[in-house]
């Protein structure tokens, strides 16, 4: 058989009438997809409910004729049937006619309450871990603890339940308190921090096991044990963290001890405990807990363990809560040692906000006692511990900062505004106010604290304490003014006045630290020229002996918070300390990393697009940083976040009508970005939509002018695309470039660029991305993308008859050992629906003032006897691998992409083409190949 290809003559206008669908307009009742469907409401049906023999019998003679749809459901819930509605029946009263509670609601209300525990509990777990990563030591620690062997051991042959009534168990097992006091001690010392934790937390697993076997009087021995660390002050830098390590341990006791309890009334839930329905057993286990706690001869482990489990007292009386509360504050007063005591204080404010939030009393009677016992601070015996351990009085009360902070915290929760004026009143009276005013700015609620904030600063800048102390005072009070919203009056005043002294803090770290919350202040409430100053102010204070080397992340917070406040990219670029401020950051990677922000910044708030000078180069500047702090150690992350926040920064720049003014940008852009291929890739697209848009506006009638121009954006392209390292990118834009040339009637830059685009095919084998299993589908695309365009690029005669198109097909049938052949034969049959495109009189697109082969040619005989010869060399190539004994899929797809080509664009009624499509349809069956259903739908 004779490979002879016949296109098929297509009259490209009468197709396009033809395949314009027929419009019809819908009427009202037709039926359309897209039409909305309504539901007519009927009238309900109503079921009989006097009818003995079916109740349920419905009586459809009401039932209006002309109701389209009736709802089901609707007519269910309209039933007046008691069947088929349980809920509509009156639940049955008794003879107190008392009004059951719906059980939807306990759930609702049991859930509500396990909602708030759990945020308390996430509170607790934010302080917890704050104090865990803060108070850390490199010294040695020590348990000290008591033998557990004597006060657990049993007799042989004694069994545990030998006591038959409750009070021979509860002789018993004081016994054996008493035996657990009395008995011997051992002490680990030279434990390291993490040593010392592991130690809790295997004494609280050992209290869990303890419990679990049944020993209940030696999980209280553990307790106990734990409480008594807590008299341990040996090493105080790690005594907050002590403190809540060991306040896990009881609770997890308390929690087992309430658990215990609640087991014995079932089915009662937590926070749903009715006294008078508590069993005997519930009860008696509960009192004798009690009395062993009781029976605790020290002090602080009975208080400790008390509070642990004063969620007990539940189930006996519950309203005596408070006075529980209020008689083991009372009790705090009998430890000595202050650091002990304020935790000690903080530990019941937490079980007391966690059990019983309504109850505020004890509070304020914490807080008070603590203030009261202030003046131990000056006794001996603290100042030797201190002597003892080298520390100052400063660094002495920073370690009672955390248990305050938290007394506090319980305090200001729900507390009105006039607790706060009474609580800095109290604080006033005593010695080193100014840390007990401070953990009142942090506790309580900003618009509290804001509302008097310039009464506060005079007051804290009118003490005589060292200065850090004020420092750290104005810190929480600029924290307080940014989050609340003071009097518009103070906040000028107040700025003046916090500037005042931090203008004389010599110290670099303590300086920022305290200026901090105050540009975030200015950057909210001010203009920039406020901002500026205070930052020409912070420059000023890190720049004498580089101290801003030391304090790089807090210089890059602070700039963060004022960009988080700043309304415009304007207000920010304009400033001219700005930028000094960003080359304090000398450290490379530093810098990067602040430029990044900036240039989300710049992304985020400019909206519209811009070609303010000042904002340009300093967008300029901020993204020539972030490209050369990238070298070849950085990640693939990082170069793809760079080049996508330079490439968002470029597409806000816009020069409008300047159009050489926006080609000289991306030329600059170009030299300062040549690293990111993604950037280099952006500004070509750039400038070709460039060039694109200058077309458009003079509506392809070019001047002299304009003309260089295009030329110049195509020479910019050309120039720019090589330069890439991705091989398919640098073809699609190649073949892109191409495009916008020739629509451009720039017709030699355009056969330049397809020329580049084809000579790429014969490097195939220096392609890296070729084994990428996602290449070859994308090379398919991008190679049927320039045969499309291939149609209207006019012939250069002087290099022969389609000449282009023979240069593809030789560059694909060259790289025979990189190409697949099922990608070969996909390409070579795409080729005959151009060459059918070629061969008709009036080709289906053309460029205005551009003459392509249509009229080069005009359906010359020797150009259509070219044609002709291509054909038969692009079927040679297709049978010959269609023919062949390859059962892959890829042949299976072939063969079916031919038989839709040979349709879609053969000379059916020509003898020669019917036998190639019968030859062809007997290959697909024949191979077993091929889609089954395609083969159906291409015979009807």
């Amino acid at each position: 058989m004779s490979l002879v290809w016949k296109p098929k003559t297509v009259c490209y206008e009468l197709e396009i009438e033809k395949r314009k669908a027929a419009r019809k307009d819908v009427k009202k009742d037709d039926y359309h997809p897209l039409k909305l469907i309504t539901v007519k409401e009927g009238s309900v049906i109503k079921i009989s409910n006097t009818t003995k023999k079916n109740p349920l019998k419905t009586n459809t003679s009401k039932v209006n004729s002309n109701v389209d749809f009736v709802d089901p459901l609707s007519a269910f819930t309209a039933t007046s049937n008691p069947l088929s509605d349980p809920l509509s029946v009156p639940p049955p009263k008794s003879k107190e006619e008392k009004v059951t509670r719906n059980p939807l609601e306990k759930e609702v209300e049991t859930t509500n309450n396990e909602a708030e525990d759990e945020k308390k509990s996430n509170d607790w777990t934010v302080y917890k871990m704050k104090i865990l990563n803060k108070f850390t030591t490199d010294e040695k620690l020590s348990i000290s603890m008591t033998s557990l062997a004597k006060g657990d051991s049993i007799k042989e042959g004694q069994n545990r339940n030998y006591a038959t009534s409750v009070s021979d168990k509860m002789k018993t097992r004081l016994g054996q308190l008493d035996d657990f006091e009395e008995g011997g001690f051992h002490e680990m010392q030279n434990l390291t921090q993490q040593e010392f934790i592991n130690r809790i937390q295997e004494l609280k697993q050992m209290l869990k096991e303890a419990w679990d076997s049944s020993q209940k009087v030696k999980a209280l021995k553990i307790s106990i044990q734990c409480a008594k660390l807590l008299n341990d002050t040996s090493v105080m830098q790690f005594y907050p963290s002590k403190f809540v390590l060991i306040a896990d341990v009881l609770d997890s006791f308390g929690s087992l001890v309430f658990q215990r309890i609640l087991t014995k009334c079932e089915p009662m839930k937590p926070g749903q405990v009715d006294p008078k329905k508590v069993t005997t057993s519930a009860r008696e286990i509960c009192i004798n807990w009690l009395l062993k706690i009781a029976s605790i001869r020290e002090l602080l482990p009975r208080l400790c363990i008390e509070a642990a489990t004063i969620r007990c007292n539940e189930f006996i009386r519950p309203g005596d809560w408070n006075c529980v509360l209020l008689r083991l504050t009372n009790m705090a007063r009998g430890i000595g040692n202050p650091l002990v005591a304020v935790f000690i204080r903080a530990y019941l404010c937490r079980v007391g906000m966690l059990h019983m939030p309504s109850f505020r009393g004890h509070l304020k009677y914490n807080f008070y006692d603590y203030l009261s016992s202030f003046q131990q601070i000056r006794r001996d015996s603290v100042h030797n511990m201190m002597a003892a351990q080298k520390i100052s009085l400063d660094t002495y009360l920073s370690y009672h900062k955390p248990a305050v902070d938290w007394i506090l915290s319980c305090l200001a929760k729900d507390a009105h505004e006039e607790t706060l004026t009474e609580v800095i009143e109290k604080c006033k009276r005593c010695e080193n106010s100014l840390l007990l005013i401070n953990c009142c700015l942090t506790s309580f609620r900003s618009e509290y604290v804001a509302t008097r904030a310039l009464s506060i600063c005079r007051q804290i800048c009118s003490y005589e304490e060292t200065v850090l102390h004020k420092l750290m005072a104005l810190e929480a009070l600029g924290k307080s003014t940014v989050n609340g919203e003071p009097p518009e009056a103070d906040r000028l005043p107040l700025l003046n006045e916090v500037w005042k002294l931090l203008v004389k803090v010599k110290n670099p770290e303590h300086f920022l630290s305290c200026a901090s919350p105050w540009m975030e202040y200015a950057a909210k409430y001010f203009s920039k020229r406020e901002v500026n100053t205070v930052l020409g102010e912070v420059i000023k204070h890190m720049t004498p002996d580089r101290a801003f080397e030391r304090l790089y992340p807090e210089l890059h917070s602070v700039m963060g918070k004022v960009l988080d406040r700043m309304p415009s990219v304007a207000q920010v670029f304009y400033m001219d300390k700005f930028l000094p401020y960003i080359d304090m950051f000398q450290h490379e990677e530093r810098k990067a990393e602040i430029c990044l922000q900036v240039g989300q910044f710049f992304v985020k708030k400019q909206e519209e697009e811009t070609c303010d000078p000042i904002i340009v180069n300093v967008i300029l500047y901020i993204c020539k940083a972030i490209h050369d702090a990238l070298n070849a150690l950085s990640i693939e992350d990082r170069r793809k976040q760079s080049a996508r926040l330079i490439c968002s920064s470029i597409d806000k720049i816009s020069f409008r009508k300047d159009f050489e003014q926006q080609l000289a940008f991306y030329v600059t852009c170009r030299a300062n970005f040549c690293n990111l291929d993604a950037v280099i890739a952006t500004l070509v697209h750039s400038v070709n939509r460039l060039s694109t848009k200058v077309t458009s506006i003079i509506q392809g009638n070019h001047t002299k002018k304009t003309s260089a121009f295009v030329r110049a954006c195509t020479a910019f392209s050309f120039i720019t695309i090589p330069s890439l390292s991705n091989n398919l990118v640098k073809f699609n834009l190649y073949i892109e470039s191409g495009q916008v040339a020739l629509n451009c009637q720039c017709v030699s830059q355009a056969d330049a660029m397809f020329k580049s685009a084809i000579g790429m095919l014969h490097e195939m084998k220096s392609f890296s991305d070729v084994r990428q299993s996602n290449f070859w589908p994308s090379f398919i695309t991008s190679v049927s993308n320039l045969l499309s365009s291939l149609l209207l690029v006019p012939d250069n005669t002087e290099k022969g008859v389609l000449y282009l198109l023979r240069g593809l097909l030789n560059a694909i049938s060259e790289s025979n050992e990189t190409v697949p052949a099922f990608t070969r034969c996909n390409l070579f049959i795409k080729v005959l629906a151009l060459l059918t495109a070629y061969s008709q009189d009036q080709y289906l697109h053309r460029i205005d003032k551009i003459e392509s082969n249509e009229t080069l040619y005009s359906n010359d005989p020797k150009f259509l006897d070219q044609i002709a010869q291509i054909s038969m060399t692009v079927l040679n190539e297709i049978f010959s691998y269609i023919g062949g004994n390859d059962k892959s899929h890829g042949k299976g797809t072939c063969i079916l992409l031919l038989l839709d080509t040979i349709i879609s664009h053969g000379k059916l009624d020509d003898e020669t083409m019917c036998k190639m499509l019968s030859s062809v349809w007997k290959l697909a069956i024949r191979s077993g190949c091929c889609d089954q259903k395609h083969l159906v739908s291409i015979s009807s």
